[in-house]
């Protein structure tokens, strides 16, 4: 699943926005950007829920544990497709997809031969 709309051309990239000319493409990678930050979110409720265990209600435990099992599910499948070229080098444009990580990740060498196909001069 991506969030927005993605397609794959000959020669281009199309994201929701922006287009990408895969040519110039010199490397894609798929990241998680918010796994640090489910990660500790979720780490923090679940010790606050441990710690105060004995005073709260268990409707306020389970809400809180759903809440932590939210933070790092959200953490471990959010993902970003990040374009690495020359050209789109410190400019937030190259971070433009999201979608959920395994997508991402079964699409990205996709994307490889399509920029490779791209640089031979469209040679199937």
């Amino acid at each position: 699943m991506i969030f927005g709309k993605f397609r794959l051309g000959e020669t281009a990239l199309h994201a929701h926005n922006d287009s990408y000319v895969l040519d110039s493409i010199s490397a894609v990678s798929t990241r998680r950007p918010f796994l640090s930050t489910g990660l500790v979110l979720g780490g923090l409720t679940a010790g606050f829920v441990l710690s105060f265990r004995d005073i709260l209600y268990p409707s306020e435990i389970t809400g809180l544990s759903v809440a932590a099992l939210l933070c790092v599910v959200g953490g471990l499948s959010i993902g970003q497709l990040h374009l690495i070229s020359r050209d789109l080098r410190g400019s937030p444009i190259a971070d433009a997809v999201y979608g959920t990580y395994g997508h991402l990740n079964r699409l990205r060498p996709l994307i490889v031969n399509a920029a490779e196909r791209a640089k031979a001069g469209g040679a199937l």
